[in-house]
C-alpha cells in the first residue's frame, strides 16, 4: 500500500524530504527526515530499542525478541496510511485542503507523528512496570500512573518539543498541539481531531492495535492468530458525517468479514500469546521481583522526577537495565534471602508456579445482547476475581487440610475481549455504510457486541490456577489439586446448570 506518492501531492509534506528503511510486515516504511528522522533519532525515542514488546513472551516464543522501538515505527507507518486515505476521502468532499479548520498535511503527519510517539512513556517490561509501579497510591496521586501521561511528559521535557516547534516555523502550523491532543488519555473537543485519535489509537482498529497484532505474530511465529487484512479494512473506512460534523469511521459493509476475522484473530493472539500460561506465571514473578526492588533501583522515584520535570533517571530505565541492576542485586546480602531467590529465579528462567487443571473458558453473555462487552467484563473483574479465588482455596482447605498454604494456590483470571474495549471510546456502537459507486448512501450505528454475538464472536473468562512448585513436590498431589481446582471452578459458575455462560 504506497504512502508516499499521496504524501508528496499535499502542499506541505510534498516538499519534504522522503526515504524509507525495510520493515519485515509492510516491506518498506517511509518516513520524513525533516521531522520523523530527527525524533527517532533522540536519546529519549531509541530508548524504545532496550524495551521488548511483548515483555516476557520471549521466555516461550523465542523470536518474540522485537521492541517498542520497531512497534512505533509500524504505528507511524499505518498511522500514515490510515490518515492519508481518510484525509482523501475527506478533501474530496469538502472540495478543499482545509479541513474543519485544520490543514490536511498537519493532520496526516500528526497522525503520524502521534503513532510514533504513542508508546514513548513506557517503563522497563511495560504493562508490568505500569500495573506495579504506576499503580502505586504516592504517583496515583499526583497523577503520574499512567504511561500514555508520562509520554506527554517526555514529550513536554526533551529535545522532541524543541523538533516539534522547529517543525512548525518550517510551515506544519500548530503540528505540536495536535499532536498532543492526539495523544492525551482525554479525548479533544475538536470533532476531527476525534476522527484522527481513532485512527491512531482510539478505535475498533487503529493503528496502534493492527500493528501490534501483525508484528507480534510474525515474531512469535503465530501468523495464524495474528494475520488481519489491514488494507482491506483501511480501504473499506471512510469518515462517516453524524450531526453535520465528521468525527466517526464508518466501514464499508461488504468489509464486515474482515473486521469479524481481525476480532477472531484479536481473540486468538491474547489466548495463545498475550496470556499463555507459561508467561503469565513468568508476569507474576516478574511482577513481585519489581516490587521488591523498586527502592534499591529507584523506579518510583524516576517517574517523579519526570514530574517535576527532569527526565533524565527515566530515560534510562529500560529492561536492559533493570537485567543489570539485578544481575548485581542477586548476590547483595543486604536484600532479604526469599527477594534474592526469586530474582535468581527470574534472571535464569526458573519457573516458580505450575498450573494445575484445565484451562476455564466461560462465555459472557450481556442481557438481550444489549451489554457493552466492556461493562461485562469489568464488572466480572470487580466483583468476582477475589471471591473465586477465595472459593477455590476453600475446597482446597476442605479436601486437603493443612497440606497445603493459602499463598501456594495462585488463581489467574482473564478476559478474552474481541474488541479493544480499553481504548475504545464508545465501545458499544460503531458506523457500517453501504456504499455506492464510491459515495456513502447510508450510514448507520451498528452495535459492537449485537454485531460480536451474530457473527458467534463471544467474550469471555479464561481463568486458571497455579500452585508453587517449591512448597509442593509430590506429583500426585498436584493431580489431586488439579481435580479439586475443576470442580471449584465448575462449581463457580455453575457450568453444568448455565445455558450458555455467565450472564450480568
Amino acid at each position: 500500500m504506497s504512502l508516499t506518492s499521496y504524501l508528496v501531492e499535499l502542499p506541505i509534506l510534498g516538499k519534504l524530504t522522503w526515504d524509507a528503511m525495510r520493515d519485515p510486515i509492510y516491506d518498506y516504511i517511509d518516513y520524513n527526515k525533516d521531522v520523523e528522522a530527527k525524533i527517532i533519532d533522540t536519546p529519549v525515542f531509541q530508548r524504545l530499542r532496550r524495551i521488548k514488546q511483548l515483555q516476557l513472551s520471549y521466555l516461550v516464543y523465542p523470536g518474540a525478541e522485537h521492541t517498542r522501538f520497531q512497534h512505533s515505527i509500524g504505528v507511524m507507518y499505518l498511522a500514515g496510511v490510515f490518515s492519508s486515505h481518510i484525509t482523501t476521502q475527506l478533501v474530496r468532499k469538502l472540495g478543499g485542503y482545509d479541513i474543519d479548520g485544520y490543514k490536511a498535511d498537519i493532520l496526516v503527519e500528526s497522525s503520524r507523528i502521534a503513532g510514533l510517539l504513542h508508546d514513548l512513556g513506557h517503563g522497563p517490561f511495560s504493562h508490568a512496570f505500569e500495573e506495579i509501579i504506576l499503580s502505586n497510591k504516592s504517583l496515583r496521586a499526583k497523577g503520574l500512573d499512567d504511561h500514555e501521561k508520562l509520554g506527554l511528559l517526555l514529550i513536554e521535557y526533551t529535545e522532541i518539543s524543541k523538533i516539534l516547534q522547529e517543525a512548525e516555523e518550517k510551515g506544519l502550523d500548530n503540528i505540536g498541539d495536535v499532536v498532543r491532543k492526539l495523544l492525551a488519555v482525554e479525548e479533544p473537543r475538536e470533532p476531527v481531531l476525534r476522527l484522527y485519535r481513532k485512527i491512531v489509537k482510539a478505535w475498533v482498529y487503529p493503528a496502534d492495535i493492527m500493528d501490534f497484532l501483525m508484528r507480534d505474530s510474525y515474531y512469535t511465529g503465530t501468523r495464524e492468530y495474528g494475520s488481519i487484512d489491514y488494507q482491506r479494512l483501511i480501504r473499506g473506512s471512510y469518515p462517516a458525517e453524524v450531526g453535520s460534523v465528521y468525527e466517526h469511521i464508518a466501514l464499508d459493509t461488504k468489509c464486515l468479514g474482515a473486521l469479524r476475522s481481525y476480532l477472531n484473530n484479536r481473540t486468538q493472539m491474547y489466548e495463545n500469546v498475550y496470556f499463555h500460561p507459561v508467561t503469565r506465571a513468568f508476569n507474576r514473578l516478574l511482577s513481585e521481583v519489581l516490587r521488591g526492588v523498586d527502592e534499591y533501583l529507584g523506579l518510583t522515584e524516576a517517574v517523579e522526577r519526570l514530574g517535576e520535570g527532569d527526565p533524565s533517571a527515566y530515560i534510562k530505565l529500560s529492561d536492559e537495565y533493570v537485567y543489570a541492576k539485578l544481575l548485581d542485586l542477586k548476590d547483595q546480602k543486604d536484600l532479604p534471602s526469599d527477594l534474592r531467590e526469586k530474582i535468581k529465579m527470574f534472571l535464569y528462567r526458573k519457573n516458580p508456579w505450575k498450573r494445575i487443571g484445565a484451562d476455564h473458558k466461560i462465555p459472557l453473555i450481556a442481557l438481550g445482547g444489549r451489554l457493552d462487552p466492556a461493562i461485562l467484563a469489568f464488572r466480572y473483574m470487580k466483583r468476582w476475581v477475589k471471591d473465586l479465588e477465595q472459593h477455590v482455596r476453600s475446597k482446597i482447605s476442605a479436601k486437603l487440610g493443612n497440606r497445603i498454604n493459602e499463598e501456594d494456590i495462585w488463581v489467574d483470571s482473564n478476559t478474552l475481549h474481541p474488541a479493544p474495549l480499553s481504548s475504545l471510546v464508545e465501545p458499544h456502537v460503531f458506523y457500517v455504510a453501504h456504499m455506492r459507486g464510491g459515495e456513502m448512501v447510508d450510514v448507520k450505528p451498528y452495535s459492537i457486541i449485537s454485531f460480536m454475538v451474530n457473527e458467534g464472536i463471544i467474550p469471555r473468562i479464561i481463568v486458571r490456577a497455579y500452585a508453587s512448585r517449591t512448597a509442593i513436590r509430590d506429583k500426585e498431589l498436584f493431580r489431586e489439586l488439579g481435580r479439586i481446582v475443576d470442580e471449584a471452578i465448575d462449581e463457580f459458575f455453575n457450568i453444568s446448570t448455565l445455558a450458555g455462560g455467565v450472564t450480568l
